[in-house]
């Protein structure tokens, strides 16, 4: 699935940042959106999110409906873990087009309004999206819930003894889906269609 950048329509007004979590569409009518992010490191507190990758799908067969990627140009890389740093690639060059992270949550309003975040792990990315929001004084747009892939692939592999190890990876060849660790785009697409099948199994 190809991937692109979903541009910020400037017309459009956003809201102040609105009450947590206000009464917005069920469940069964919320957009549910595969979300990998990669991080200058772990806490939510000082690290920075520099990359985003999404697809946006839509209940109930989950079809992919739009995509979303881009870089996110870091503030504070003085802060950065270097491992963190390393494992994503990061460097000044590679980073020279990439946007301030408050464009890119702008971007992300418009893109899946009201949404479901689903993803491998899921709650370290809403864990930053949630911190990020509130730092730059922006509307929340996903809610309070999650998917999380990795528990349906315990309750769906717990038994077997195929798996030494539960994650993306050893899913992904399990289950023939092709993946390139630590690079948004796939591991959000490997997500994806590990979930498709895991529903259908």
């Amino acid at each position: 699935f190809l991937f692109h950048h979903y541009r910020l329509n400037r017309r459009t007004s956003v809201p102040p940042l609105m009450p947590r979590f206000t009464a917005s569409p069920g469940f069964k009518a919320r957009p549910v959106l595969f979300i990998d992010l990669e991080m200058t490191g772990l806490d939510a507190s000082k690290h920075e999110i520099i990359e985003i990758a999404a697809l946006l799908t839509r209940p109930p067969h989950f079809d992919i409906i739009n995509s979303y990627y881009t870089k996110v140009s870091p503030k504070h890389i003085a802060t950065a873990d270097s491992q963190a740093l390393e494992i994503v690639g990061y460097s000044p060059k590679l980073w020279q087009d990439a946007i301030s992270l408050r464009q890119a949550l702008l971007e992300l309003s418009q893109f899946a309004p009201d949404c479901i975040l689903a993803g491998w792990s899921v709650q370290n990315e809403w864990n930053f999206l949630i911190h990020a929001l509130e730092a730059e004084n922006l509307p929340y747009f996903l809610d309070d819930k999650m998917l999380e892939v990795w528990s349906l692939a315990y309750a769906k592999f717990y038994q077997s003894t195929e798996l030494e190890r539960l994650n993306l990876a050893n899913v992904s060849k399990l289950l023939n889906i092709s993946v390139d660790r630590h690079k948004p785009d796939s591991d959000i697409q490997a997500t994806y269609e590990i979930f498709k099948k895991l529903i259908t199994i």
